[in-house]
């Protein structure tokens, strides 16, 4: 991308973040959270600390799964919004069948051109402190498949960002651009992206490795998109 989309993708980040009290949000509660719906629902056995890291050091070929749809991150729940509307659409949820093995993935869809993000919270904001620690681990994983209604719609893989959030003082990663993680992503197939846990930290010191709780992608564009991405086991690895 350009400096000039660059800026414009800063930007774009700033107003959709700003707007999320409507849209969503990074923080508890949330309409239609675990928080929101009371303390009966916050006791749901897939909440707190049912992603924890094992305490202490890891070693070398050690993999923790943090989100599969499945048996990891059941309790998640997400937002999405879009800076072009009416006429940009977006959602993100859960979708059985679509995985890899046909398992359940996490769907992100999109239509239109400016800006379209999303973020998946892995315990559904609640409770406040609740996190993953992948500070033990050298490499966050996931599998990624995206597909586009047609080659003018296609998304630019240069224009796809994952960005995290923590809940322990809710700063957020440094923003990864995924091209350069996984070459040819965009392809229709299923690819795996890992991204250095160092990579997360570099610009954003104050991101919290040990109360990583949020997963988020966006795309930005000057044209018209229309995709669909696919996310699978969501991991942090020690390589």
């Amino acid at each position: 991308m350009t400096s000039n989309s660059h800026s414009f993708y800063a930007c774009a980040w700033l107003t959709a973040l700003a707007s999320l009290g409507t849209v969503g949000c990074l923080c508890p509660p949330c309409p239609g959270s675990v928080a929101a719906a009371g303390p009966a629902a916050a006791a749901a056995p897939e909440t707190a600390g049912a992603n924890a890291a094992p305490a202490g050091p890891v070693v070398a070929g050690s993999r923790l799964l943090i989100w599969d749809g499945e048996e990891a991150g059941v309790g998640a729940q997400g937002w999405e919004s879009c800076d072009q509307k009416p006429g940009c659409k977006v959602k993100v949820a859960s979708d059985s069948g679509t995985g890899i093995n046909n398992s359940n993935s996490l769907k992100f869809h999109g239509e239109g051109g400016g800006w379209v993000g999303m973020g998946w919270n892995l315990f559904g904001w609640y409770p406040e402190n609740a996190g993953v620690d992948i500070s033990p681990y050298t490499h966050l994983t996931f599998q990624i498949r995206v597909q586009s209604k047609s080659p003018d719609t296609a998304v630019e893989p240069g224009s796809v960002t994952l960005l995290l959030g923590c809940s322990k003082n809710k700063k957020d990663s440094a923003a990864i651009a995924l091209e350069k993680y996984a070459k040819g992503f965009s392809d229709g197939k299923w690819h795996k992206v890992s991204i250095p846990i160092s990579a997360l930290t570099k610009g954003a010191p104050q991101f919290d490795l040990q109360s990583f709780w949020e997963f988020r992608l966006s795309v930005w564009s000057g044209a018209q998109r229309y995709f669909d991405m696919y996310v699978d086991d969501l991991a942090a690895e020690k390589q």
